[in-house]
């Protein structure tokens, strides 16, 4: 009976952690006018913390950075988002992985600096999200970001990451 609980609690804690943390890096491609502006390639990096579960699926909180810059132009985005992430039953996760998906809204601080002069705003934004977890804590995501204007330039665009949880 030991090893039977013993054994519950360790599926739990590999689905979970002990402390539901997650932290990813990538690359950001930026759409539209800020490619032009601040670089084809960014920078990313985000963190992800778990809100217990009240229903279906799991509420994340995150908060990332992302800074691209291209001749004296600079788009710096600060994204603090919550999200809800759903995974498709999958009773053999701990040795195949598992696909998830999800979508969220937030506030994104953005930065536009030229060489003359810089806008700075708080603008509400989204993203879509998709994800593939390895049977280990590490993972990969996609995630599309989508916010208001600042200046001429959105944080429009794809984010491809790579993370682990804790």
């Amino acid at each position: 009976m030991l090893a039977a609980a013993g054994s519950c609690l360790q599926a739990r804690a590999q689905d979970t952690g002990l402390v539901p943390f997650r932290v990813k890096a990538g690359a950001f491609f930026p759409q539209g006018r800020s490619k032009d502006f601040a670089g084809s390639t960014n920078f990313i990096v985000e963190g992800d913390a778990a809100i217990p579960n009240f229903s279906a699926g799991k509420f994340f909180v995150s908060a990332g950075y992302s800074e691209g810059r291209r001749h004296g132009f600079k788009l710096r985005t600060i994204p603090i988002t919550i999200g809800r992430y759903f995974a498709p039953p999958n009773p053999l996760k701990s040795v195949t992985g598992n696909v998830y998906a999800g979508a969220g809204l937030g506030a994104y601080i953005i930065r536009a600096t030229t060489p003359v002069a810089s806008d700075s705003k708080t603008t509400i934004g989204g993203f879509g999200v998709v994800g593939y977890q390895f049977p280990s804590k590490l993972f990969v995501e996609a995630k599309y970001h989508v916010t208001g204007r600042v200046g001429n330039s959105r944080f429009n665009g794809l984010a491809l990451m790579l993370g682990t949880s804790f």
